[in-house]
């Protein structure tokens, strides 16, 4: 699942998610745009609030998507 689609359908705003896991709403965004990719803690913060939803490989993917690769 996208992350991006996993904070849309749990209601919570970007910059919500961001408190949850300690960083920025722009992170958040950069993320989405595919400018930054996460980092391996990062990742394990993510996966652990979306209960699984969202793992590395949705990550990557999601990464390469917006990034036109």
């Amino acid at each position: 699942m996208l992350f991006s689609d996993w904070i849309e359908d749990s209601g919570l705003t970007r910059a919500e998610a961001a408190a949850l896991l300690g960083t920025t709403s722009t992170t958040i965004t950069n993320y989405f745009h595919g400018k930054h990719r996460p980092r391996a803690a990062m990742t394990a913060r993510i996966y652990e609030m979306t209960g699984g939803d969202v793992n590395v490989v949705d990550l990557h993917i999601a990464y390469q998507e917006a990034r036109g690769a």
